[in-house]
C-alpha cells in the first residue's frame, strides 16, 4: 500500500478528474436537451409552416394553430381518412 501522502494525493486527483467528468457529462446532457427542444421547434415549424418561409400565410380559423401557408386546406382529419 503507499504511504498516506500519495494515497491523498491519488484521492485528491480522482476527485479533481471525477467532478471534472461529472460537470462534462452535465454539459453534454444540457446540450442534447436543446438539441432535442431545437429538432421539435424545427418539426413544428415545418409541419405547422410549411417548408417555404416565404409562402404567403392564410388564417387557419383554428386558434391554436395560427396561421399556415396560404395553399394549404384545412379540414378535419375525418375529411381525409375512414377508420
Amino acid at each position: 500500500m503507499p504511504p498516506i501522502n500519495e494515497r491523498k494525493t491519488i484521492a485528491a486527483f480522482l476527485d479533481h478528474e471525477t467532478a471534472r467528468i461529472d460537470a462534462l457529462v452535465e454539459e453534454q446532457q444540457r446540450l442534447i436537451a436543446l438539441l432535442k427542444e431545437k429538432r421539435q421547434a424545427v418539426i413544428s415549424h415545418a409541419v405547422t409552416k410549411g417548408l417555404n418561409p416565404d409562402a404567403p400565410m392564410k388564417d387557419s380559423g383554428v386558434e391554436w394553430l395560427g396561421e399556415v401557408p396560404e395553399h394549404w386546406i384545412v379540414a378535419p382529419i375525418k375529411m381525409f381518412v375512414s377508420f
